[in-house]
């Protein structure tokens, strides 16, 4: 495969795509599309190629324009081979179009990454007609912010008295007291929510405290930030910067903090149409390397 240099959300909406094809089981793959759709999936990461693949490609076609059963799949693989260029691209808001009422019934997951896959290409229209979303009224998002909110609260509450006195000197020993008694008010509440009129403390100190992996109390700064802004608090892009130089950082995170933080940056991705990296120029490849892109992570009682 040619390498494919492209950005953030085109790239994050292929990748989504191509790990819930992955997910799918050999059988079902060749039910829908035939011998070849497994290899296609597997070794070509969801883009038709050559000849060879036409037979696959016209399957799933007849599947999606005849909204059979199977044709969310067969239009999830159509849009991720639209997203990375492969063959036979530029029709995929046509198969949709056809397709509407089996994506709308399809799982959760695969719904919203269609959805943002979709988006991702009217983003990248040339056409500068207002752009009218598909299905623009159905969630994008995988996850609801109630299943996400307490795990991040659970993680930042975790900071012992040390760490927290630690945190709340953060700003050069700068009114210490005061951020302390934020934090410590704030760690208490329900929802981990900075009051509106004191963003200052303790965000100050657990912005600081978040940016560098190696200070302590990182990771309960990180959630706590996280808890914040899937709320609404973050209106500066906290998180796309971070994402950009902290991503390997996230990801060598143990599972049980990992997760819960990778689906706080998804909910902000998903929720979120302007939520990229900071590094504009930056470029990323989706089959070849997961680096910069947010991964698919399992919660408990996940309810899809």
């Amino acid at each position: 495969m040619d390498r494919l240099n492209l950005r953030f959300r085109q790239a994050q909406a292929a990748f989504d795509l191509n790990w819930l094809l992955q997910a799918q089981d050999d059988m079902v793959l060749v039910q829908f599309g035939g011998q070849d759709f497994p290899r296609i999936v597997r070794k070509q990461s969801c883009r038709f190629e050559d000849e060879a693949d036409a037979k696959c490609f016209e399957q799933l076609a007849a599947i999606a324009l005849d909204s059979l059963e199977g044709a969310d799949i067969a239009v999830a693989m159509i849009l991720a081979n639209d997203l990375q260029k492969g063959r036979w691209n530029g029709h995929t808001r046509d198969f949709a179009d056809i397709a509407v009422e089996r994506i709308r019934a399809s799982s959760r997951p695969l719904c919203s990454a269609i959805l943002r896959g979709l988006d991702a290409l009217d983003d990248l229209s040339y056409d500068r007609k207002p752009i009218e979303y598909f299905l623009h009224n159905e969630t994008r998002l995988t996850r609801k912010r109630e299943q996400i909110l307490p795990k991040l609260c659970e993680i930042a509450r975790t900071m012992d008295e040390p760490t927290q006195q630690s945190i709340a000197a953060a700003d050069y020993g700068h009114d210490t007291d005061q951020h302390l008694q934020a934090l410590k008010d704030v760690l208490s509440s329900e929802t981990c929510l900075f009051q509106k009129d004191e963003l200052w403390y303790p965000s100050e100190v657990v912005e600081l405290v978040s940016h560098v992996q190696s200070t302590p109390g990182f990771v309960p700064c990180t959630a706590l930030l996280l808890a914040n802004a899937i709320q609404g608090r973050d209106n500066v892009g906290w998180f796309e910067f971070r994402w950009s130089n902290l991503a390997t950082d996230y990801n060598d995170l143990p599972k049980s903090t990992r997760a819960p933080i990778l689906a706080g940056l998804r909910f902000l991705y998903e929720s979120g149409e302007d939520f990229t990296t900071y590094s504009k120029a930056k470029n990323y490849h989706p089959a070849i390397s997961r680096e910069g892109l947010i991964d698919f992570v399992e919660l408990p009682d996940d309810a899809f």
